[in-house]
């Protein structure tokens, strides 16, 4: 498939890129740094698993660091080549212009999920063989969700590029969702639920409804809907499943909608 060739060939450059080094090396000195912050007192006591990922890595790593990281590994996957002029040879080749946008979202985001598998796992290796009661299996489903926030915001990132002539202005558009989501969506939101107060009333959704989607509508927040239920042994089960549903559908949402309206520019515009 042309899909698949663009997928390796993006994947093979970025994972051997120096920003990928850097940034398992950034990711493994962090989340060591986190674990020996919150090392027991004394060997054989419970290491705080639940407390490393849920204080320490999420807020910082998971939901703030690694979303910049996607949206730099995507804004000019398109734009890029469209400004070298290496995009004409691209498509010139069997590849359709939706091969190489959704090649470049699979190869690209399979090189930041690696990245993160890695640069989250080497301190988990130590920690394992560590003389403490270091729950393993919930830091390896813990990194498969910043995997795939990771994914989410590189598609959202590619489907700017694909949308974008310049990388500038790709970068823009990335960097002002990252923005809106990581920094701002609480502060918005806020505002626009106190604002539309009476209108919500006469409908048969109440404001704490509208709230909980306004917070799953994020992928961050959606994230950590899931990952706290994750920790806490309910994912996709208890009261909440409604919503961890509606959280799960929603990254699937971002992982697809960005690309496709990047493409639908994209293939409306002259090279």
């Amino acid at each position: 498939m042309s899909l698949v060739a663009v997928a390796e060939k993006d994947f093979h450059d970025t994972v051997r890129s120096r920003g990928m080094l850097i940034l398992v090396a950034l990711f493994s000195l962090l989340v060591a740094a986190f674990a020996y912050a919150v090392r027991p007192a004394g060997q054989g006591e419970q290491f705080a698993t639940e407390v490393l990922l849920s204080f320490f890595v999420g807020p910082f790593l998971v939901t703030t660091l690694v979303p910049l990281v996607g949206v730099v590994v995507g804004y000019n996957a398109v734009s890029g080549e469209r400004e070298s002029g290496s995009l004409k040879l691209l498509l010139s080749l069997p590849h359709s212009r939706a091969d190489v946008v959704f090649g470049k979202v699979a190869g690209r985001g399979a090189a930041l999920a690696l990245a993160v598998f890695v640069g989250f796992l080497l301190p988990a290796a130590v920690l394992i063989v560590a003389p403490v009661a270091f729950d393993a299996g919930a830091f390896l489903g813990y990194t498969v969700f910043a995997a795939v926030l990771g994914v989410v915001f590189v598609a959202i990132a590619v489907g700017c590029s694909a949308a974008s002539r310049t990388q500038r202005r790709a970068l823009i558009g990335g960097v002002g969702i990252y923005v809106l989501f990581v920094l701002l969506w609480g502060a918005i939101t806020g505002q626009l639920l106190g604002a539309a107060e009476p209108l919500i009333d006469p409908l048969p959704a109440s404001s704490a409804q509208v709230r909980a989607f306004l917070r799953v509508s994020n992928p961050t927040t959606g994230v950590e809907t899931l990952t706290n239920a994750f920790l806490a042994e309910q994912l996709f089960a208890g009261d909440q499943v409604n919503r961890q549903i509606s959280a799960a559908s929603m990254l699937v949402f971002w992982t697809i909608a960005p690309p496709l309206a990047g493409l639908w520019k994209f293939d409306a515009d002259d090279l």
